[in-house]
């Protein structure tokens, strides 16, 4: 499960990575939580790739509303194609959730142990993602969910799942609304690429999602360098 991330990057910097044709303005932030709006990348009908921000916790177009049973932040891969609540989304509702780490927690004798895990080089990554519409007595929500799948060994010690990341070669193919393929989808949907990462135990204060700040992400201890 991935239940809090970190978007700082300047939206010039996404735009730079996705090949954007539209983005928003937007504060950094150092402690996603649930429920919050995150910045997706989507493409457009005109093929134009948007960033923009979504509500975290999907809410299926069919539910009757903003309700807690379908406010859902996580997705499996092994099931994201045929879950009534995903379906539709994979279908033609996909996207790009940019990120430079998650946090996970690793239980310690003092308590459990906030994580940030994140490239060596600190660039940006893809995270997969799925958006959906809700509409209803007069409001309009646009909502997202993160797919994820089996950790590795960089994150097995600490959780069993890590979000989906799509490699920059794939961005065209997951993004675009009219590719259906489900069996080349659905082979987009595998743990990272090889690659060195950083598990870095950060402060505590990351466990209360109110607060924010850079000095969240600082390392308390020196950082575990595995693969991903």
């Amino acid at each position: 499960m991935c239940g809090r991330f970190v978007q700082y990057s300047d939206p010039d910097l996404y735009a730079e990575q996705f090949d954007l044709g539209r983005i928003c303005p937007a504060a950094p932030r150092y402690n996603l939580a649930p429920s919050q709006a995150v910045l997706a990348v989507r493409q457009a009908e005109d093929g134009v790739r948007d960033l923009t921000p979504l509500r975290w916790g999907l809410i299926p177009a069919w539910s009757k509303g903003p309700n807690s049973r379908y406010s859902m932040i996580n997705a499996r891969a092994e099931t994201v194609a045929d879950k009534p609540a995903y379906r539709a989304a994979f279908r033609q509702r996909r996207c790009l959730i940019p990120s430079e780490g998650f946090y996970e927690w690793r239980q310690t004798p003092g308590g459990k142990q906030p994580c940030l895990i994140r490239r060596t080089d600190g660039a940006p990554f893809a995270m997969a993602g799925l958006w959906e519409l809700w509409q209803g007595e007069g409001a309009r929500i646009e909502t997202c969910t993160i797919i994820v799948t089996d950790a590795n060994t960089a994150v097995a010690p600490i959780h069993d799942r890590v979000p989906v990341i799509i490699q920059p070669a794939d961005y065209g193919a997951w993004l675009n609304p009219h590719h259906g393929d489900r069996t080349a989808l659905t082979a987009l949907l595998r743990p990272a690429h090889p690659a060195d990462w950083l598990v870095s135990p950060v402060s505590r204060r990351v466990n209360n999602p109110r607060n924010e700040g850079p000095d969240l992400i600082l390392p308390e201890l020196p950082p575990d360098h595995a693969p991903i």
